[in-house]
């Protein structure tokens, strides 16, 4: 199956796999596509696609371009120059292991990104998906005002804007799915499913394949609460 291709940012998550995690968690992170930031999630269709489109393009625009910026400003200097901005981005270090949830930071020259990450504990259909790996990250970016954004990672293809459900305890909530991916579908409730998934104690995510395959991820939320703290203070 065909990954998006991860942008720079996290090609800096690929080492993850040299620190220990909980149930192996390290090794099929490793092998695990890159869950996107939120400038890759679907647009919302109809007439609210134009005016969120118009809103939110300059915040996503901006870190893009900042970031473009001195590569193309630094494209006149030669040699070690150049080396020396590309090599600005280090390893992802390990804040914490907290239940089934393990919290991170990685940095980029002056901007840093926080996440807790969580595996399934179950994937549904065990046949189809015994070698797929599926995860959530729930990340902040202080320096694009991002907190706690949640993506996660389905580890197959979808068919774009299709819609899958995030139940916590019984109470559910809508994805929307691109690509490998899938969000929140209304981010107006994101803060409030943030505080249902630290409060629960089981989260299932239910989509279905580019083929038809409807799945089903079973996660533990033990410990999420402790990881989010953790990012939080490392994020502030």
């Amino acid at each position: 199956m065909k990954n998006e291709s991860p942008s720079t940012f996290f090609l800096a998550l690929l080492p993850l796999q040299n620190y220990a995690l909980p149930l192996m968690l390290g090794i099929t992170l490793f092998c695990a596509p890159i869950p996107t930031f939120a400038k890759e999630k679907p647009v919302p269709s109809g007439e609210a696609a134009e005016a969120s489109s118009e809103e939110t393009k300059p915040a996503s625009a901006k870190p893009k371009a900042a970031k473009e910026k001195p590569s193309s400003d630094k494209a006149k200097p030669k040699g070690d120059e150049k080396a020396k901005v590309d090599g600005d981005t280090s390893k992802p270090e390990q804040l914490g292991s907290y239940g089934d949830w393990v919290a991170y930071v990685a940095k980029a020259g002056k901007e840093k990104t926080c996440y807790a990450l969580g595996q399934p504990k179950e994937r549904q259909p065990k046949g189809k998906l015994k070698d797929t790996p599926g995860y959530i990250f729930i990340s902040s970016r202080p320096s694009e005002g991002i907190r706690n954004e949640i993506a996660i990672n389905l580890g197959y293809a979808t068919k774009d804007n299709s819609i899958g459900t995030a139940d916590i305890d019984g109470e559910s909530y809508d994805l929307v799915t691109k690509g490998t991916n899938a969000w929140i579908k209304d981010q107006s409730r994101e803060k409030e499913i943030v505080g249902a998934l630290r409060g629960g104690a089981k989260l299932t995510i239910k989509a279905s394949s580019l083929k038809g395959t409807a799945t089903s991820d079973l996660y533990s939320l033990k410990g999420l609460a402790d990881a989010l703290a953790r990012v939080a203070q490392e994020c502030k």
